[in-house]
């Protein structure tokens, strides 16, 4: 049997090239992630790694939010017949997990499960749902010895 392909992994920006582990990284963080959700969309969702000028530009379109951020989901309609499309930006990620402390890998593969579970219904608009989405998240990073990324909220 064929293993799943999780994500289709873009790397756009040269800043990320550099990083020791990135896809691997990721790959192992979301196969963890959609192993302890029901129902996934089924197909490979893109990741594209890329630079503040392109989520600040995505940022502006989608969300009318005229500034970088460090990850953007855009979920594809049912008909697609894949999960949709998540955008992590460079510069502040690095910026975030040097601030942080940890690993810009693990800092990546946390927000690329982040941007996943955007894609297979989960949010944050409400307490409930934080929780939900972050409990999954928690126990799927565990799982690689990712620590907790909200012990220290950025």
């Amino acid at each position: 049997m064929a293993e799943e392909i999780l994500a289709e992994i873009v790397i756009e920006h040269e800043g990320w090239q550099s990083v020791a582990g990135l896809e691997t990284r990721c790959m192992e963080a979301l196969q963890a992630a959609l192993a302890l959700i029901d129902d996934a969309r089924p197909g490979a969702a893109v990741i594209l790694f890329t630079g503040d000028q392109a989520l600040q530009s995505l940022n502006q379109r989608f969300r009318g939010k005229d500034s970088a951020t460090n990850v953007l989901s855009f979920p594809a309609p049912q008909s697609e017949h894949y999960p949709g499309d998540v955008a992590l930006a460079f510069e502040t990620c690095r910026a975030e997990a040097e601030a942080r402390g940890i690993a810009l890998a693990d800092h990546a593969a946390h927000l690329a499960v982040h941007g996943v579970l955007h894609l297979n219904g989960f949010d944050h608009k409400n307490d409930d749902e934080a929780e939900q989405m972050e409990a999954v998240e928690i126990a799927a990073l565990a799982r690689l010895g990712i620590a907790n990324p909200y012990n220290e909220r950025i």
